[in-house]
């Protein structure tokens, strides 16, 4: 029923929101709502994803990165080199300016750098910039950054995750977070108004120049308001008030698109994905899953390619599952064992070798944006027997629940770290005491400093394969995010497998 009325409505309002479509693209304003707001523009005290969609927009880093390439590419930075395998220096382009019209430096890198890495500042990912010792200008235009020790990631950290602020603005203020209520940047978009409860209101920043991995805005204008109910979303696109829409069920969005009201646009194929893993401590609990024939019956009872097609509907006929726990753009990647297939009268077997051929209880730890696709793997293990009930719990639970050995089975979202490079995929799996396994840790903890790609990335094959043949954990679904649109928009996206899709990187038709 529910559908059915949908369908009427969208009908009944074809003609009236093409016309209030067309209109908006006249006044060169693109309505870009998300889930919800914030007090603050700041990635660095506020992360989130509210954070991590409009950054990228407003702010820059020192590099880019071509994935297509394997190399990075400039951005505040013209060129950079790495003398020593600790020291990393970087020439700043003489013709960026901020949002304010002053001229940036190398002041600016210095002051930023030296903000994220001062013991007394407190962030809640500070950990990301502990390997850097200290940071020097020298030049105006000229630093140089050295690390704790060699780290083949410490370029990569100043392409992703590290915007540089300006230091005449930033470091005056007693309350930083007042910075990021009235943020200037030197990125693609100028915001104009901040508010949490009216969203952001900004414009195309002219004296942004076009870069290899980051273009110029093509929009005019851009409105984002807060809209976290989907429902209220689904409403305000059918009349005419969102032009771009993310988070719309794939239902919804194909019953849009049957009334030719809408199109679709996937963001590009993502670092992230969906996993399922089994962290040592549950085995306390739940004695099967000591057993790795067990924990591989499981992932053979769970069909990987159905979760993909109910996550996404029919537009997501061309979306596969991840066969491995990093991909291959990312430095330093490796593996040459795949996620076993849909199998369940294997897992069967392998449940009766366990002896546990009636099955046993256990419990799916996940994420309350996760409880879909974990019901769905609890029906497929009921199928073969194992007693799967969902837990939810918030993002900030986790760690203590998996500590306290409440995770029997966790489904989880990853980001893959955010960035072209595996370390992040190396700490968050390995390093973080999930799995009791000295010789998994060590042979982590070695590809750490490994500096030459090729041999890293033989390294951690070695990594991924060995918890592969544990069966410690495995990917399910990509990342992809499918944003429904008005016919009169389209996206410029660069490309990036970051998985995310930023405001200045739509234009129109």
């Amino acid at each position: 029923m529910k559908r059915f009325v949908f369908t009427l409505v969208a009908a009944a309002l074809v003609t009236s929101v093409a016309g209030a479509a067309s209109a908006q693209k006249s006044k060169d304003t693109l309505r870009f709502p998300l889930a919800d707001g914030e007090t603050a523009l700041d990635a660095y005290l506020l992360p989130g994803s509210f954070n991590n969609v409009w950054e990228p927009s407003v702010f820059d880093n020192l590099l880019g990165f071509d994935p297509k390439k394997g190399d990075y590419a400039p951005l505040l930075a013209k060129s950079w080199s790495q003398p020593q395998p600790d020291v990393y220096e970087y020439e700043l382009r003489d013709d960026v300016k901020w949002h304010d019209g002053q001229a940036f430096t190398a002041d600016d890198v210095v002051y930023t750098i030296n903000y994220l890495i001062d013991p007394k500042v407190k962030l809640r990912f500070k950990s990301s910039w502990e390997w850097i010792k200290s940071v020097e200008k020298l030049g105006p235009l000229k630093v140089r950054i050295t690390s704790r020790s060699p780290r083949p990631d410490g370029m990569m950290w100043m392409a992703f995750n590290t915007p540089i602020f300006p230091k005449h603005l930033h470091e005056p203020l007693t309350d930083k977070q007042q910075f990021g209520a009235r943020p200037v940047g030197t990125g693609p978009l100028r915001v104009l108004k901040l508010d949490r409860n009216a969203g952001i209101t900004a414009e195309k920043y002219a004296g942004f120049k076009s870069m290899p991995t980051k273009h110029a805005a093509t929009i005019g204008k851009f409105l984002s308001e807060p809209i976290p109910d989907p429902g209220t979303l689904v409403a305000k696109f059918m009349v005419g008030e969102v032009d771009v829409a993310r988070d719309v069920s794939g239902d919804q969005v194909q019953a849009l698109i049957d009334q030719g009201r809408a199109e679709y646009t996937l963001s590009p194929p993502a670092l992230g994905y969906s996993f399922i893993g089994f962290p040592s401590v549950g085995w306390q609990n739940v004695k099967a899953l000591a057993d790795p024939r067990v924990r591989l019956a499981i992932i053979k009872a769970i069909d990987r390619q159905a979760l993909v097609v109910a996550q996404y509907g029919k537009i997501g006929k061309d979306i596969h599952p991840v066969e491995g726990l990093c991909s291959k753009e990312q430095l330093g990647c490796g593996y040459t064992k795949l996620t076993p297939a849909y199998d369940p009268e294997g897992a069967k077997k392998l449940l009766a070798e366990a002896g546990y051929a009636d099955g046993f209880d256990v419990g799916i730890s996940t994420f309350p944006s996760g409880v879909g696709e974990a019901t769905a793997i609890s029906g497929l293990l009921r199928a073969v027997g194992i007693r799967a009930s969902v837990h939810p719990h918030g993002t900030a639970a986790r760690l203590q629940q998996m500590a306290q050995g409440k995770v029997d089975i966790g489904y989880y979202g990853w980001n893959g770290g955010g960035m072209f490079e595996v370390s992040g995929q190396l700490v968050r799996h390995f390093l973080t005491k999930e799995y009791d396994d000295p010789v998994l840790v060590k042979m982590a903890q070695d590809t750490t400093t490994m500096m030459n790609d090729a041999e890293r990335r033989e390294a951690v094959a070695q990594v991924m394969d060995y918890a592969n043949d544990k069966s410690y954990l495995f990917p399910i679904s990509p990342n992809r995010v499918i944003f429904t649109h008005t016919k009169e928009v389209k996206l410029n996206a660069s490309g990036l497998r970051t998985g995310q899709v930023n405001p200045h990187e739509w234009g129109w038709k």
